[in-house]
């Protein structure tokens, strides 16, 4: 049972959306029953369709909060489709448009999130005082890291992996076009012993996952750089806060970076 429900939790926020849709229209259909006691059915279609945005959500209260919106619009938006004519293949390329582009949310959890060019003087000055950089940028999306980075004189190697279609033959377009080198690879598969800087911007979902291979394959003198999201329990070696418009935070991990268990350990 308990499996069952950690299963459960464990599915992806677009999984939970689509049962939560289905759970609104149930629920408005019981409105609605209850409803026609009161007030003689038919009702306008207008009112039907905000009734059921309204109560999805509702139901997505646990669900981050741009969710909520999405769940909202969601109805409105096949409501008005209806109401224009929009032809079904225009819907079908647009769901498939999205899916190249945005797969890794389902399947991985980690959304598309762009580095800004502040982001990357960052990385810039990061490395500034060390020669041979070899980069990694986990997750290139459309390969602007890999490009930018391989142009610095101080970088021998610039490198970037991407699984997601769309983002992946962009980012290899601008490679072929600009330098660096991008591969539609998924990052476990990737051996990070070859690189001494490594880059992510992914989301809170894999890190964890992600310090175990940190912590196995990177190389003693290597940073790993990950753009917003810590790591669990784990200590920084620094905190850069970018002055950029989302206060961006970039969190620098050395191998050796201790763990918030054992650093109360060491001062008990």
């Amino acid at each position: 049972m308990h499996k069952t429900i950690g299963w459960i939790a464990q599915w992806p926020k677009i999984v939970w959306a689509l049962v939560l849709q289905l759970l609104a229209i149930g629920a408005l259909a019981l409105i609605v029953k209850g409803l026609s006691f009161v007030i003689s059915p038919p009702y306008p279609d207008w009112a039907l369709v905000l009734g059921q945005a309204t109560i999805a959500a509702l139901l997505s209260w646990r669900l981050p909060y741009w969710w909520r919106w999405i769940q909202f619009i969601i109805p409105l938006g096949l409501y008005a489709a209806l109401l224009l004519n929009v032809s079904p293949l225009l819907a079908l390329v647009s769901f498939v448009l999205l899916w190249l582009v945005f797969r890794n949310s389902v399947v991985n959890r980690v959304p598309l999130y762009l580095t800004n060019q502040i982001t990357r003087q960052a990385l810039k000055e990061l490395v500034s005082d060390r020669t041979d950089v070899l980069f990694i940028d986990l997750g290139c999306g459309m390969g602007h890291n890999v490009v930018y980075m391989n142009g610095l004189t101080n970088v021998t190697q610039s490198v970037g992996v991407e699984t997601a279609w769309l983002p992946y033959w962009w980012a290899k377009f601008q490679s072929l076009l600009s330098g660096g080198q991008v591969f539609r690879q998924n990052i476990d598969s990737v051996d990070l012993s070859q690189y001494n800087l490594i880059y992510a911007f992914l989301s809170p979902e894999p890190m964890a996952q992600l310090w175990r291979k940190v912590q196995a394959e990177m190389s003693p003198n290597a940073l790993f750089v990950s753009n917003s999201f810590a790591i669990p329990d784990v200590i920084p070696d620094a905190i850069w806060q970018l002055a950029d418009k989302r206060q961006t935070e970039l969190f620098v991990y050395k191998k050796d970076s201790p763990s918030e268990s054992n650093q109360e350990l060491s001062h008990a």
